[in-house]
């Protein structure tokens, strides 16, 4: 008789977690299938669909973008620079508070400037549109700068990478953990 009841429960408990998973996986089916699919591409080639810019316009955004690209590894060398000043602080004993904060203060002032050179660029390819593409690039700019915050995969590897990625976006090193 005890046999019997604990194998009837065992059956039910099976039976109870095969639903729960049928459920469980049919919600994150249901939660992929309602976001929107990352676009694919460069943001370059993105800006060009989108906007259907014309042969000149391809070729002045081509200039800025390469502009952009070189000012920003520039201010992203610079940032990582900063950090490994600032992280190697901890190899110091009784570094004062003031050391501190003026190393993450220059962090600071380079992530600044880059995110001021990054909107004078949107400014720039603004100014390329006519009115029209202009609207439309409104409606698409959180899309683009969507589009070039996202982390990219280590070489070699693809999308479904697992695991964090290896730095953020520009490269920089995350802080360690703390204790």
């Amino acid at each position: 008789m005890i046999t019997a009841f604990k194998n009837r429960l065992l059956i039910w408990l099976v039976v109870l977690l095969m639903i729960a998973n049928a459920g469980i996986i049919a919600m994150f089916w249901i939660e992929k299938s309602t976001q929107p699919m990352p676009r694919k591409g460069a943001p370059k080639d993105f800006l060009v669909k989108e906007l259907k810019l014309d042969a000149k316009q391809q070729e002045q955004l081509e200039i800025l973008v390469k502009e952009h690209q070189q000012a920003a590894k520039e201010l992203r060398q610079k940032i990582r620079t900063e950090k490994e000043t600032f992280f190697n602080l901890l190899k110091q004993a009784n570094v004062s508070d003031s050391v501190k904060q003026a190393a993450a203060r220059n962090i600071s002032i380079q992530t600044e400037a880059l995110d001021i050179i990054t909107l004078n660029h949107f400014k720039k390819i603004r100014a390329l549109c006519n009115t029209t593409q202009q609207k439309k690039f409104d409606e698409i700019l959180l899309e683009i700068t969507a589009m070039i915050g996202q982390p990219r995969p280590p070489m070699g590897q693809g999308r479904d990478h697992q695991g964090p990625p290896r730095g953020g976006p520009d490269g920089d090193r995350p802080p360690p953990p703390e204790n």
